[in-house]
């Protein structure tokens, strides 16, 4: 089998409104305009056989620098390659001489894609391929921009009632507010809702230390990447002095930092994204690194339409180390380009069953998502 082409699909589609029952607009500390439309690449990748894979990835700086990317330099070395083959070719894309510049990240649509081929070739589910199940459904954080106290007390509120028993929320810009946002989640969650709070790198070191030390008696779950990247001294100072646990996001996309952190003892959880690590393969290998170490993970969302989220399903609930709800959006999507959207029970997302990712593409949907199309 033989990889015959690559088309590429931007496909855009709307966030339901807060007001209707949604997350838009979605803030977040280093936002300067709210969230209320998302992008996805959608990959088509053929082969000889007549069989076709599908992937999905964030666009790289923009759509038109991906198709560039596409264009000049992933199907150069990629078509024609057998996708079964996904080591050798992942290994055209090593960082190479600049470890800061993960190109993996760029194939991470196209790798996904073959898998999908993969599994539909010998009628198996991406997650038998991966060696099998260890879970059935992978619980939802229900990730929420920030909004006033009375806005999120209303929408801790319905999303209790639609079943979700966790939240993942912005914070990062202002301290006093954030500690008092944290209290009020606390009270209008109750004991047995879980939240946590991603800062994005908002604050400096001893910011960061006022708010561990404001929030200890709200048991959040855990505060994500309070602090800047490659601070691995101050993670662990920030750890040793307070309670509440510490995880990281952006540091796991620089090559070796995850296992730095296991190292230095700074971190009690690490929120990853295969697409930022350059694909499913690489997910298995920092799932290896953290269930060595007894560390937990999360996945990260990156507005994960369809595919991608059936993707991360399948690799998800064949690794040990996910042992935390992952963070999602999809459900106030307005839209998807899936036939069937992806099944929620009881606060958890279905692992999809059937060949490959086990997800079909609606076409009518592709073409009437599809913006600036560059194929």
């Amino acid at each position: 089998m033989k990889i015959t082409a690559i088309e590429m699909f931007p496909v855009e589609v709307p966030v339901i409104p807060v007001a209707e029952g949604g997350i838009a607009p979605y803030w977040g500390s280093q936002d300067k305009v709210g969230t209320t439309r998302v992008t996805s690449l959608l990959f088509k990748v053929s082969t000889d056989e007549g069989i076709t894979g599908w992937g999905e990835m964030n666009p790289i700086i923009s759509t038109k620098v991906t198709a560039v990317l596409l264009d000049d330099y992933i199907k150069p070395l990629v078509i024609g390659r057998n996708p079964f083959d996904l080591k050798p070719i992942m290994k055209q894309f090593n960082p190479g001489s600049n470890p800061q510049i993960n190109t993996k990240s760029f194939l991470t649509g196209v790798e996904m894609a073959c898998w999908d081929i993969m599994g539909k070739s010998v009628n198996k589910p991406v997650y038998e391929l991966l060696g099998g199940k260890f879970r059935d459904s992978i619980e939802i954080a229900y990730a929420l921009g920030m909004l006033d106290i009375a806005e999120t007390k209303e929408k801790i509120a319905q999303i209790k009632a639609e079943g979700y028993r966790t939240l993942k929320t912005k914070g990062g810009k202002d301290v006093l507010s954030d500690i008092k946002r944290a209290i009020a989640i606390r009270e209008a969650g109750g004991d047995e809702f879980q939240f946590r709070v991603d800062m994005n790198m908002g604050y400096d070191t001893p910011t960061a230390l006022r708010y561990l030390h404001g929030v200890e008696d709200c048991y959040l779950q855990f505060v994500e990447q309070p602090i800047k990247y490659n601070k691995f001294d101050d993670l662990k100072s920030l750890r040793d002095r307070s309670l509440t646990p510490i995880g990281i996001n952006e540091d796991c996309y620089i090559p070796g930092n995850l296992l730095e952190a296991v190292k230095r003892g700074c971190i009690d959880v690490a929120i990853v994204d295969f697409e930022a690590l350059g694909g499913i393969s690489e997910l298995i290998r920092l799932d290896a690194i953290a269930h060595e170490a007894n560390l937990s993970l999360a996945h990260h969302c990156g507005w994960d339409m369809g595919v991608k989220l059936a993707a991360i399903l399948h690799a998800t609930c064949t690794m040990p180390a996910f042992t935390f709800p992952m963070d999602s959006t999809y459900m106030a999507h307005g839209d998807d380009i899936l036939k069937d959207r992806i099944k929620i029970s009881d606060g958890s997302y279905l692992v999809p069953e059937g060949p490959g990712l086990g997800v079909e593409i609606d076409e009518e949907k592709l073409t009437f998502l599809s913006v600036n199309g560059c194929n």
